[in-house]
């Protein structure tokens, strides 16, 4: 689909370029969601400490 969209005539150049890329777009995803996972985690801690208070 990419190479396609792009006009790659061959799918190694698509390759080429964006194989390298992918592994820190990865990364970058998983402790974005991470971060929202933590937060959410910590509200629910809070809501669950104040209604036991």
């Amino acid at each position: 689909m990419v190479q396609g969209t792009l006009g790659h005539r061959s799918i190694v150049v698509t390759s080429d370029i964006y194989t390298s890329v992918l592994p820190e777009v990865y990364h970058q995803s998983a402790q974005a969601i991470a971060r929202l996972v933590l937060a959410r985690a910590r509200k629910t801690a809070r809501k669950a400490r104040k209604m036991a208070a």
